[in-house]
C-alpha cells in the first residue's frame, strides 16, 4: 500500500489525501466513470468493463461495471477513508471536484464525472400505460437487473435484503422457478428461490426467509416488485 500511495503522490501531487489522512471524507451526490485502469505498480491496463458509481442521498449508491448487474445500497466510509459497498471495498486516496481515485488489491481506478445522458435516471411513465395482467409466470422469465427502488419510508438500507435482481426460470422439476439476490449474493448463490406465482399477482418465495413479492408489473423489458412500502423496478438483462 505504501508504494501505492508514493505512485499516487506522483501522479497527482496536489491530492488533499495526503492533507490528513483522519479527516472522514464526505462525497456529495455525483456520478462518476472509470477512465483509466492501472496495476498496483502504476502499469497501465486495457480495461472493457469500465466501472460506474452513482453516490446518492442518503449514503447510498449505486454501481455497475459496462453491461455487468447493477448494484444497490448504503455504502460507508471509515476513517481511514476506506470505502465500503457491502459487495466490494476500495480506499479512497484522491478526492477532488474532477477526480476520483480508489484504490484496492487489484489495482488503482481513476474516475471523472460521468456527464453521459446514458447515466441519466429511467423513469417508467405507469400512469400513461396500461398495465397488463400477469397470470403466467412464463410471462416473467428471463434476468431482470435492478435499476431504482423507491421506498415510502427514510431510513437505512439493509443490503442483504435489498433485492439487486432476479432470475426467473419458470416451471422446474425440483419446484423452483427463479431466483431473488440481494445485495451481498454472489451470481451462483441467490439467497431466495420463487416457489409460485399466485392468482393475486404475488411471487411466493423461500429461502433465507419466506418472502412475498406483488408484481406491480411486467411487460415490454420492464418488471416492478413491491414489498411492503418497498418498490423495485426491473429492467431485462439480455
Amino acid at each position: 500500500m505504501r508504494k501505492v500511495l508514493i505512485i499516487l503522490m506522483l501522479l497527482f501531487p496536489f491530492a488533499a489525501f495526503c492533507k490528513d489522512k483522519h479527516k472522514v471524507i464526505k462525497i456529495p451526490v455525483s456520478r462518476w466513470k472509470e477512465i483509466k485502469r492501472m496495476k498496483p505498480d502504476s502499469s497501465i491496463v486495457t480495461f472493457t468493463d469500465t466501472l460506474y458509481i452513482s453516490f446518492k442521498r442518503k449514503d447510498s449508491f449505486s454501481y455497475h461495471n459496462l453491461n455487468g448487474f447493477i448494484y444497490n445500497g448504503g455504502y460507508t466510509i471509515d476513517e481511514d477513508s476506506l470505502l465500503d459497498f457491502g459487495t466490494a471495498r476500495y480506499k479512497i486516496a484522491v478526492k477532488r471536484p474532477t477526480t476520483l481515485v480508489l484504490t484496492n488489491q487489484e489495482g488503482i481506478f481513476v474516475l471523472a464525472p460521468d456527464l453521459s445522458d446514458t447515466a441519466k435516471t429511467i423513469v417508467l411513465d405507469t400512469a400513461a400505460e396500461k398495465l397488463l395482467p400477469v397470470t403466467s409466470i412464463d410471462q416473467m422469465i428471463g434476468h431482470w437487473t435492478v435499476y431504482k427502488r423507491t421506498s415510502k419510508e427514510q431510513g437505512s438500507l439493509d443490503v442483504g435484503t435489498s433485492i439487486t435482481a432476479a432470475y426467473i426460470t419458470g416451471p422446474s422439476t425440483d419446484g423452483k422457478q427463479g431466483y431473488i439476490y440481494g445485495g451481498e449474493d454472489a451470481k451462483n448463490n441467490p439467497s431466495w428461490y420463487i416457489k409460485n406465482l399466485g392468482t393475486d399477482q404475488v411471487l411466493d418465495c423461500d429461502g433465507k426467509n419466506p418472502r412475498i413479492l406483488k408484481v406491480i408489473k411486467c411487460q415490454k423489458g420492464e418488471m416492478i416488485l413491491e414489498e411492503n412500502d418497498i418498490k423495485y423496478y426491473f429492467k431485462q438483462f439480455k
